[in-house]
């Protein structure tokens, strides 16, 4: 019997015969689609700051306080689909279909489920959580962003985790398209909702664009799964029933990858709290437009760390150790030389890149701040492929936990270094030069971890396949 059993070959879609297949082309064909996805997905984020920027500084630095809450939303959705992704790419490795049509069904209903507590949990908590995160005198601005955002939550985390089972099977150039129609809709619609010349809706009508950019995707998703059914995966939702079995499967990569998202945002809202107390609302801005910017040029990392989860997961399924070292190898290979090409152009034309933030009268005083913090940032950029590819191999083998201990190991070190800086140098500059520090030192240990648990794997493949010569 080869690889792919003969009820497989009949059932396997192209997507899924790539995942089977040399897992360095793999890497490629998923990385690139995944690669425009995500810029079409960030985006929509930025898209978001560049029209509210105009509304002033305190509406930029509202979307800087927002966000974090924002990210939450996506981490859960997306904790979901990468533990759905892992637990259906192990299945595929070992030739079981019906057990990943169930584990992407299960998926489903978790995320009604859990999108419905977290929508009503941060209604009810807006605006005190939004106080409490430093909002000031921002916090009207905040409620008009918030409220719609956090009303569609369950809609949001659908469509992370339809993205996240389109690329469980193969299909990232589906992703893509998604993705992309969302960004044409929210590019449209935002200068509509926000001004005076359209609805005139303001910060709320950022939001309500966003919300309607990604509900419309999610139907195509839906559209492709429940009627036209050309996909791999068969979910079926009729007399659904949790099943606690492929639950525990799921949130063994899932829950820790929404904790380490969830956690990343929490550092996120302490890491506004420590500026505005340096830099005020000025230096959340300026935090804020230079971040976006880093998650851009991250993009490529971002998207072989979500490539290599199903590629290492189908791999560990099939107990093929050797191609989890190829794509490990491969992939980080070719992000460090992304990122220091990325990085250095980055660096160069940074006075022009910010130009999206500063259009207006009121936030062009920023502009040589926000340049020289992406100029500072670009600095731990390379170091940072070495984390995201260790991320993604340890969710691809179940190793979830792993990948949230090193976020958290990072975060915690990252928070307290900056604010000691905050408190004896006293300036904007100081924190900057501490968050590419711990960037740096988090990346290195997170390496150096799965470097030890891929040499575990691969020595007990070479052993097995020593064992099954002698018996021969």
């Amino acid at each position: 019997m080869g690889y792919q059993s003969d009820i497989m070959k009949k059932e396997m879609t192209s997507d899924v015969k790539m995942l089977l297949g040399n897992p360095k082309k793999a890497i490629i064909a998923m990385s690139i689609p995944i690669i425009i996805a995500m810029i079409a997905q960030s985006a929509n984020n930025l898209i978001d700051s560049v029209w509210v920027a105009g509304l002033g500084p305190n509406a930029l630095a509202a979307v800087g306080l927002v966000f974090p809450l924002f990210f939450i939303i996506i981490g859960i959705g997306n904790g979901i689909g990468i533990g759905a992704s892992s637990a259906i790419g192990r299945r595929i490795g070992r030739k079981d279909k019906d057990g990943a049509d169930r584990t992407a069904s299960q998926s489903i209903g978790l995320t009604v489920a859990i999108g419905i507590i977290v929508a009503i949990l941060l209604l009810l908590i807006q605006r005190p959580l939004m106080l409490m995160l430093g909002a000031g005198d921002t916090i009207g601005f905040c409620i008009d962003y918030g409220t719609p955002i956090f009303i569609c939550i369950p809609i949001l985390l659908l469509n992370s985790v339809f993205s996240n089972l389109l690329i469980a099977e193969g299909a990232a150039k589906r992703s893509m398209m998604i993705q992309i129609l969302a960004a044409i809709i929210n590019i449209c619609l935002d200068p509509i909702f926000i001004y005076d010349y359209g609805l005139g809706m303001g910060m709320a009508g950022a939001a309500w664009a966003t919300v309607i950019a990604v509900t419309t995707s999610l139907i195509v998703m839906m559209y492709w799964y429940f009627i036209k059914k050309n996909t791999y995966l068969d979910i079926k939702l009729r007399g659904f029933r949790f099943n606690k079995e492929i639950d525990n499967d799921i949130f063994r990569v899932g829950i820790p990858s929404s904790v380490e998202m969830i956690f990343m945002s929490f550092m996120a809202m302490l890491m506004n709290i420590i500026i505005i107390i340096v830099g005020g609302t000025d230096g959340v801005a300026i935090y804020s437009a230079t971040w976006r910017l880093i998650q851009m040029i991250m993009i490529p990392l971002m998207a072989v760390g979500s490539s290599i989860v199903p590629i290492c997961a189908v791999a560990y399924g099939a107990k093929r150790y050797d191609k989890i070292k190829d794509a490990y190898n491969f992939s980080i290979k070719f992000c460090i030389l992304i990122m220091i090409i990325l990085a250095a152009l980055v660096a160069i034309f940074a006075d022009y890149l910010v130009f999206i933030f500063t259009y207006s009268e009121s936030t062009a005083l920023l502009k040589e701040d926000i340049v020289l913090c992406i100029r500072m940032m670009c600095i731990f950029l390379p170091f940072m492929a070495w984390g995201f590819v260790a991320s993604g191999f340890f969710q691809g083998i179940g190793m979830g936990l792993k990948s949230l201990i090193s976020t958290i190991l990072r975060s915690g070190i990252q928070i307290p270094v900056c604010y000691a800086l905050a408190i004896t140098a006293g300036t904007l500059m100081s924190i900057w030069w501490g968050i590419v520090a711990t960037e740096i030192a988090g990346s290195v240990f997170v390496g150096l971890w799965s470097l030890l648990i891929l040499r575990i794997l691969v020595k007990e493949y070479k052993s097995h396949a020593d064992d099954n010569i002698s018996e021969n």
